[in-house]
């Protein structure tokens, strides 16, 4: 295992870190078997882990709580969430925190973070007076969190305007080599910043194992199976603190710590080569640079041409609109919005026909 510093605050982390949404929960929570598999990882190296209310049917955060009894506490990094579903204002927000106390058998939270910001709308909700950020303030000045980071699902220029509000610690955005170019700016802001950058959804919610043939350009040349190499894209990054993992079994685990193993350095002249590859290969893919996004009427251009690249890359009409809804939390009555103006296809830095996949999105729905 390789560690990295955790931003400014003075103590590493794991480069691949655990991310608590995926445990086999079957009828009961499977508790002390999954806390077994918690423990795998930590005895692997694993220092971070990541969780939030609701994730498993809300056994995730009572798995880990098993799983803590006996570790050391000073081994090891929790970080959790609340997001603007869990609580109204800062009242709930505190109460919130102390029931995730509870469940992980905690008497303090390392990281905490908001949850799911998806637009600057929803960042003022946060930030709105006697809102979640003002309890959070107040649970960390009685000693229940330790730092304050959010969770995002934004695009690059809205990520580095959080970053540019130096409130937060770190960051947890998806980011993998499917959507990196879409997110870079940002991520460089947060480099700049001196926060932590640590990645979810590393293999693009499994598109790239799946669709490892499209992704050789991502691999180093060592044979590393298509999940190592994907990894390794991540954490070879002198800037990404962490690339966080989804586990239910060791064997994930162990395919995990391996991008850990002969790691190159990603340099600024690799990633750009990288880059170029995910533009000449893979054409028919919006890259999400989101110049795009331009739209007169309120259309969701990048983030309807990113669900559109699901279809492309799994062949399945359906994933376009799981995309959508799963990922970006909206319908397609969005792309009904499209006048056909034009506006957005100039501004395209790949030429896509954005109109007409706008109009076969709006066709796929109708059938």
């Amino acid at each position: 295992m390789i560690y990295k510093p955790y931003g400014k605050l003075g103590f590493d982390i794991s480069a691949i870190a655990f991310g608590g949404m995926r445990f086999d929960i079957g009828t009961d929570g499977n508790i002390e078997k999954n806390a077994e598999i918690v423990h795998y990882a930590f005895d692997k190296g694993i220092t971070y882990f990541d969780t939030a209310p609701g994730y498993c049917e809300d056994y995730s955060e009572k798995i880990y709580g098993a799983a803590f009894k006996s570790m050391k506490r000073s081994d090891f990094v929790v970080s959790t969430k609340c997001g603007l579903w869990n609580a109204a204002n800062a009242d709930e927000a505190v109460e919130r925190i102390k029931k995730s106390l509870d469940f992980m058998n905690l008497e303090y939270i390392d990281i905490y973070n908001l949850w799911c910001l998806k637009n600057m709308d929803e960042y003022a909700a946060f930030m709105k007076k006697d809102g979640i950020y003002e309890g959070v303030l107040r649970a960390k000045e009685q000693g229940l969190i330790k730092n304050i980071s959010l969770t995002a699902h934004m695009s690059g220029e809205d990520v580095a305007k959080m970053a540019q509000t130096e409130l937060f610690e770190g960051i947890t955005l998806g980011y993998n080599a499917l959507n990196f170019a879409y997110r870079q700016d940002g991520v460089d802001v947060c480099i700049d910043k001196n926060m932590a950058v640590v990645t979810m959804n590393p293999l693009g919610g499994g598109i790239i194992p799946q669709k490892a043939e499209r992704f050789g350009f991502i691999n180093s040349g060592s044979g590393d199976s298509v999940v190592v190499a994907a990894l390794k894209f991540i954490i070879a990054q002198r800037g990404i603190t962490a690339a966080l993992v989804g586990f239910n079994n060791t064997a994930e685990i162990d395919e995990a710590v391996l991008a850990t193993e002969n790691l190159y350095e990603m340099t600024p002249e690799l990633l750009a080569e990288k880059r170029s590859h995910l533009q000449n290969g893979m054409n028919a893919l919006c890259t999400g640079c989101g110049y795009c996004d331009e739209c007169p009427t309120g259309v969701k251009i990048p983030e309807l041409m990113d669900s559109y690249n699901q279809y492309i890359l799994m062949d399945d009409k359906q994933e376009i609109f799981n995309r959508m809804k799963f990922h970006w939390d909206f319908d397609s009555s969005n792309a009904h919005k499209c006048i056909q103006c034009g506006q957005c296809e100039p501004l395209c830095t790949q030429k896509l026909p954005i109109m007409e996949r706008i109009q076969e999105i709006i066709a796929f729905e109708a059938k």
